[in-house]
């Protein structure tokens, strides 16, 4: 047992990494992403190994090479900034390592445009892109993981976006495609990138598995152009260890493609179950019964004074990261998150108050590592039916919730009495004592009740 935790040895044994510090990393690689230091790809792989990481090692394996400390030096990218893609009875791509502007814009005319966002370097945590098509085409791949946010009007045209059924990295960038097809069509797809479908198969055909044939483990498995068959001389037909070890480089290969025609299946297939917006990554909004809850952030106003637009900005993108990260994690409904304001829909009461809990323990962890900019917030619930159009939620229930996020104070949780009702039973939920108030538009007083989070 001591060999195994090292300590027999002398050897250090590996620290435990705690979900703060997983936290913590993923933020600080949205941080990253946003000044252009990691493309969509990169970041989107990191933070993948960032949330599995288990040990305070393996975190900083995966931040070896990025910036360290409070002073991060100014970053300026060498690739140059790309905001128009015109395409005109031709045609229009751009893959690799670029540089969209915040707003990017697309026209295609009797043409094509292809966008590629894997590799590209996004400023900030938002990117929209004008997608106008003519009788003509728009194709905007993004990678999995990312926020896409579909909207815009088609004529006799069709606009569609069609994701890979993965969860939503916290952080990660939102994709806002405004697209405006006419007689033409504008689609947005996830595609794995090759070193990702090379990684998938190494983890069914890791390279241990080939010691038994003599591969030496270091060596190139999958995208090794020709194979061992390359590094023998023309007409020889090689050992027969050497034509093993081919055919089972050659299923490897066969398995890359088949990774990606399985990824345009399940693309498909998503899209064929879906309807609206087809295949769109965030969970479908919830029917019914809906617990409807807005976060607000408290003295939004006071702090612009205070730091400026551009510096509130910046505050407000971390504040929607760290909410967009809790949704995520609780399987919630991204309404919208519209100035200093996150509207949010879910099928469980329960599952909206733990998800409040966690927003607002998120922001206390973030303001005990930046007290001087901390970012407070006051939440509000309620449940009950709503009107559902096109994604948004519309009727009594919303304009209970939002009465109820406008009573409570800063940093506090306030729900229905109703919503209280429904989850009093629960064990890890901790209530106040209901204090009666009488809010803006609605006649009778009503009960709201405390949760107590710390």
């Amino acid at each position: 047992m001591e060999d195994q935790l090292g300590t027999g040895s002398g050897a250090t044994p590996e620290v435990r990494a705690s979900e703060e510090e997983r936290d913590k990393a993923a933020a600080d690689l949205a941080k990253y992403c946003s000044e252009g230091r990691l493309t969509l790809d990169e970041f989107s792989q990191r933070v993948e190994a960032v949330l599995a990481a288990r040990t305070q090692a393996a975190i900083e394996r995966v931040m070896a090479d990025l910036p360290k400390g409070s002073a991060v030096p100014a970053y300026a990218s060498p690739v140059p900034q790309s905001g128009w893609f015109v395409s005109v009875l031709s045609g229009s791509s751009r893959t690799g390592r670029w540089r969209p502007r915040p707003r990017t814009k697309a026209f295609a005319l009797l043409g094509g445009v292809d966008m590629d966002l894997r590799n590209a370097e996004i400023e900030g945590s938002e990117l929209t892109i004008t997608a106008i098509a003519i009788m003509g085409g728009i194709d905007i791949v993004v990678p999995e993981g990312v926020i896409v946010h579909l909207g815009g009007f088609s004529l006799l045209g069709g606009k569609d976006v069609k994701l890979a059924n993965v969860p939503t990295l916290p952080g990660a960038p939102v994709i806002n495609v405004r697209a405006f097809p006419i007689m033409g069509g504008v689609k947005v797809r996830t595609k794995r990138s090759r070193t990702r479908l090379i990684n998938a198969v190494n983890q069914i055909l890791p390279p241990q598995a080939l010691a038994a044939t003599g591969t030496p483990g270091d060596r190139p498995l999958v995208g090794t152009r020709g194979g061992i068959a390359a590094g023998r001389p023309k007409g020889s037909k090689g050992s027969k260890a050497d034509r093993q070890r081919e055919q089972i480089l050659g299923a490897r290969d066969a398995l890359v493609l088949a990774g990606d025609i399985l990824n345009h299946l399940s693309e498909r297939a998503a899209a064929g179950r879906a309807s609206g917006t087809a295949g769109d990554r965030r969970p479908a909004a919830p029917d019914g019964t809906v617990t409807i809850l807005f976060s607000d952030v408290s003295g939004f106003t006071e702090i612009t004074e205070q730091l400026g637009d551009a510096a509130s900005q910046a505050l407000l993108a971390t504040y929607f990261q760290i909410v967009r990260g809790q949704v995520a994690t609780h399987g919630g409904y991204e309404v919208k998150c519209h100035a200093d304001e996150a509207m949010l829909a879910f099928s469980g009461a329960g599952q909206a108050v733990r998800c409040a809990i966690d927003i607002q323990r998120s922001l206390a962890r973030y303001n005990e590592q930046h007290p001087d900019t901390p970012i407070r917030a006051h939440i509000g619930l309620h449940t009950g039916e709503a009107i559902q159009d096109g994604g948004d939620f519309l009727g009594r229930t919303v304009i209970l919730a939002s009465r109820i996020t406008d009573e409570a104070g800063s940093e506090e949780i306030l729900v229905s009495s109703l919503l209280h009702e429904l989850t009093a039973d629960s064990s890890d939920l901790v209530f106040a004592s209901a204090r009666t108030v009488s809010l803006q538009g609605v006649n009778d007083p009503q009960a709201l009740f405390p949760v107590l989070w710390t």
